[in-house]
C-alpha cells in the first residue's frame, strides 16, 4: 500500500489537517482545503473512491467540490463512489444549500445519477481496489466516526482510526494491523479524543504493529519528535 499523507494535524494548527490518498485511487477523509492538495497529486477523475469518516469540518468540507467535479464529467464506466456516515447525502445538499443558495450546482438527482453513496455501520465490509475494508464505529461523540482496516490480497493489514477517544474498537483496529494511523490529538486524552500517554500504551500493548500519530496538535506533534515515534510530516509517502 502506498499512503500519500497530505495532512498530520486538525483545526487549529499550521500543518494541514489529517488526510491522505491511498495507492493514488483512494483518498480517505477531504478536510477543508484538502481538494487542492488532492488535485496537486492525483487527477480527481482517476480515482475510484473517497471514504470519510466522520462529517467534521476537518474531514469532510471538501467533499461538495469533488463531487461537484465528479458530477460535471459523466463519462466515467461505473460510478463514483462514496463511503460515508449516515446522512452523506443530505449533508452535501445542506452544505451547497449554505455556502451557494441553492441547488443548481449539486443536487440530489445529479448526485445520485453519477455517484453511489454507500452509508457505514460498525462493521460493515466492503471490497475496493483490491482491497478488504471494514469500517468501525469509534468514540468520537456525535457526528458517528468510523475507523477502517484495510487488508490486501496477502494478508497485510492498516488501520486508520479517525478521531476518537478509547474504546474497544480502538483495540480491534490494532490486533490484526501490521500497520496503524492512529489519532494523538494532546498530551492528554479527552472525551472525544486519545492522548499521547494513551497512544505509548497502544503502542507498548500491540508490539508488532507499527503505529502512526496522526490528528495531532503542536504539543502532541513535539511529544512524537521528542519520544521517538513514529511521527509523520504533511506530504510523506509511505510504501507499506
Amino acid at each position: 500500500m502506498k499512503v500519500n499523507v497530505l495532512g498530520t494535524s486538525c483545526t487549529w494548527f499550521k500543518r494541514n489537517n489529517t488526510s491522505y490518498i491511498i495507492d493514488d485511487k483512494i483518498v480517505l477523509d477531504v478536510p477543508a482545503g484538502n481538494y487542492k492538495l488532492i488535485n496537486r497529486e492525483v487527477d480527481i477523475h482517476s480515482l475510484d473512491c473517497v471514504i470519510i469518516s466522520h462529517f467534521h469540518t476537518d474531514h469532510f468540507a471538501d467533499m461538495h467540490i469533488i463531487a461537484t467535479r465528479i458530477m460535471r464529467r459523466a463519462e466515467r464506466e461505473e460510478k463514483f463512489k462514496i463511503y460515508a456516515p449516515h446522512g452523506v447525502l443530505e449533508k452535501l445538499l445542506a452544505f451547497n444549500k449554505l455556502m451557494y443558495g441553492g441547488p443548481d450546482e449539486c443536487n440530489a438527482e445529479d448526485l445520485t445519477r453519477y455517484i453511489e453513496f454507500v452509508e457505514l455501520e460498525d462493521g460493515f465490509e466492503f471490497e475496493t481496489m483490491g482491497y478488504k475494508v471494514k469500517s468501525l464505529l469509534m468514540n468520537h461523540g456525535q457526528p458517528e466516526t468510523f475507523g477502517f482496516i484495510f487488508t490486501d490480497k496477502d494478508g497485510k493489514v492498516v488501520s486508520f482510526s479517525a478521531d476518537t477517544a478509547m474504546c474497544d474498537n480502538v483495540h480491534k483496529l490494532l490486533q490484526t494491523a501490521d500497520f496503524a494511523f492512529v489519532e494523538m490529538s494532546d498530551l492528554k486524552p479527552s472525551r472525544t479524543h486519545l492522548g499521547a500517554d494513551e497512544f505509548v500504551e497502544l503502542s507498548k500493548q500491540y508490539k508488532n504493529v507499527k503505529m502512526f500519530p496522526v490528528h495531532t496538535s503542536d504539543r502532541a506533534q513535539e511529544f512524537a519528535i521528542e519520544n521517538g515515534l513514529n511521527y509523520l510530516n504533511d506530504g510523506d509517502i509511505l510504501d507499506l
